[in-house]
């Protein structure tokens, strides 16, 4: 797998410039990304680390985030930063990794 292949693909295929067409919010297209992408989604934890640890500031990470693809703007959307937004975004992937299916 590429380098940052799984958040390059969630920011791409997932939070594309019509995202809010298609979800009715954010959490919705992560559920979408972590159900579609099985092959990906347990990485993308390992690719927010790895951009976080490579970026020590907010503008770096702007940047780096749209060297993938973002089109969307965390902040604009009531998140302190952009840090803030990949980690509570990579929880929720894990916790929709780890959560038992339905019975």
């Amino acid at each position: 797998m590429k380098r940052l292949a799984a958040l390059e693909l969630f920011l791409g295929a997932y939070l594309h410039e019509d995202w809010a067409d298609d979800y009715p919010d954010l959490w919705h297209a992560v559920d979408d990304f972590t159900d579609g992408e099985p092959q990906s989604a347990p990485h993308f934890r390992a690719d927010v680390e790895q951009v976080l640890s490579q970026c020590q500031s907010e503008q770096e990470i702007q940047q780096r985030l749209r060297q993938l693809g973002i089109v969307y703007y965390p902040p604009g959307d009531g998140w302190q930063s952009h840090r803030a937004w990949l980690l509570a975004v990579a929880a929720h992937v894990d916790k929709n990794l780890h959560k038992s299916p339905a019975a």
